[in-house]
């Protein structure tokens, strides 16, 4: 036992020794405690798999020779991501780097505050690139207020509008800039023969059975909703429980009365709303504005332009747009298997790297001349011969993406550039969710059910079948059955995060 107790001492001043040195030349962090990047260093990482194959092993091995790293990689489908996360939080079995999507799965939640997992955001100052790290999404991503993990970077808004173009040049019609000039244009596409084949056959909206993504939720933005929940002094309204809720389900109903929309959107999928616009029976389409590219492309007029809007402006001037969280999960790292703050450090100096254009461009448009080719000012374009071995290589390692990075622009479509020139844009208008880093258990275990009440009740507004007090009645039937307790809570988790 004596010596068992000798060999241990000497391996934590072993330990201690190797810290010492690694600090000496070290590169990366600048805070006390120096980070090796010279050293090669293996990294286990779980990651979702969102495609049939993992990604082969060409460009990844790429990556590790930039990052100076071995990736062990496991690969976990999407379709059982869940189920293995929860299990491997169970066993206490985990890599050093864990994909984790929902951040508000309970057993995720109780690993968060538990200890389980670093507290990653007192470090972020010491690199160049995670320094960066959008505030809001970072916000958004923690638990209580707190950081545990590296976000993986989506659009915080990609909401608009696609219109087609040649039948407001065909009208005389001059881009909506308002929500009375979108009624108006919804209107002339209905009555005035925009495709000029003398039929009664077109309509201006075309929706589905969607209120977050699909119009409802975006117009109700240009109309002042909040998105999702109202803040104020530390107090929380649901969004349907404003007056801009009242109006957004007014205007949809003023379309659908005048016969402006599809009647029958609240049972159309998203499929058939697409195949109204690309068949060429509507003109308007709301949500995420990259697929103008899917509707121009699948159009049966092939000589059918769109365009792309993405600020309206509602009753009071102001222009707006609801954000969503800007993450889809974090990469986090336990404390099990992430046993030092010098190995932490080492593994944010990789994520710090991998934001760098070299590396993400690689996990992301893969290989120049391979799986795309550069052209003259940060465009590039991607030929038919490349695009299966780029779906095959690298489109898999969307999955291992934190901070985004773009730096090259799609040359080939005009569409999709303005789509993404657009959707910056949006970052100036958003309307940022105050409940998206709070914590209700309520909602988290009964949230659907008790927003199935509203949406219901939101329907049926708009179809016609109750009115403004018998929908103020399904709002209190929310709040009898777990709603004010979602508020409490909600209004609880505002006070401690602060």
């Amino acid at each position: 036992m004596g010596r068992r107790k000798l060999w241990l001492i000497a391996f934590v001043l072993l330990f201690a020794a190797s810290g010492i040195l690694s600090a000496c030349s070290s590169k990366g962090a600048s805070s006390d405690e120096k980070v090796d990047l010279d050293k090669k260093v293996k990294l286990t990482w779980m990651a979702i798999l969102y495609h049939q194959q993992p990604p082969k092993d060409s460009v990844l091995k790429e990556i590790e020779k930039l990052t100076n790293t071995e990736l062990d990689m496991t690969w976990v489908p999407d379709a059982v991501k869940e189920d293995r996360l929860n299990s491997a939080l169970a066993a206490g079995n985990l890599p050093q780097i864990v994909t984790i999507q929902d951040i508000k799965n309970s057993s995720a939640i109780n690993a968060f505050r538990s200890g389980m997992f670093w507290e990653i955001g007192p470090y972020l100052k010491d690199y160049p690139n995670l320094s960066k790290m959008n505030k809001l999404i970072n916000k958004n991503a923690s638990i209580d207020g707190k950081l545990y993990g590296i976000y993986r970077e989506r659009p915080l808004s990609r909401q608009g509008i696609v219109i087609r173009k040649d039948w407001l040049e065909q009208l005389n019609l001059d881009t909506p800039k308002t929500l009375d000039d979108l009624y108006e244009v919804a209107k002339a596409f209905t009555e005035k023969d925009p495709n000029q084949n003398e039929k009664d056959d077109t309509i201006g909206f075309t929706d589905r059975n969607d209120l977050i993504f699909g119009a409802f939720k975006t117009l109700g933005s240009y109309e002042g909703m909040p998105t999702d929940w109202k803040e104020e002094n530390g107090e929380f309204t649901p969004d349907f429980m404003t007056n801009e809720y009242m109006n957004t389900m007014k205007y949809m109903k003023k379309l659908r009365d005048n016969g402006l929309i599809n009647k029958d959107f609240p049972v159309t999928s998203k499929t058939q709303q697409q195949e109204l616009f690309s068949q060429g029976k509507a003109g308007i389409y709301v949500g995420n504005m990259v697929d103008a590219v899917n509707l121009r492309d699948d159009a049966t007029d092939k000589n059918m332009k769109v365009d792309i809007i993405n600020r309206i402006k509602g009753p009071d001037g102001k222009e707006r747009v609801w954000a969503s969280g800007g993450h889809n999960g974090i990469f986090a790292f336990p404390k099990t298997s992430v046993k030092s703050e010098a190995e932490l450090k080492r593994i944010l100096a990789f994520f710090d790297r991998i934001a760098e254009e070299d590396v993400y461009g690689l996990m992301t448009y893969g290989v120049d001349g391979e799986h795309y080719t550069k052209e003259e000012g940060n465009t590039f374009v991607r030929e038919e011969s490349q695009v299966k071995s780029w779906q095959t290589d690298v489109q898999p390692l969307v999955s291992l993406v934190g901070i985004e990075k773009r730096y090259l622009k799609n040359k080939g479509d005009p569409v999709r550039t303005k789509y993404e020139e657009l959707e910056e844009d949006n970052k100036n208008i958003i309307v940022a969710n105050p409940a998206e880093s709070l914590y209700s258990e309520t909602a988290s275990e009964r949230g659907n059910e008790l927003k199935k009440i509203v949406d219901d009740a939101t329907y049926k507004f708009i179809l016609g079948d109750i009115d403004e007090g018998q929908f103020k009645k399904e709002v209190e039937k929310w709040k009898s059955n777990g709603g004010n307790k979602i508020i409490e809570e909600y209004e609880a988790s505002f006070k401690k995060s602060k």
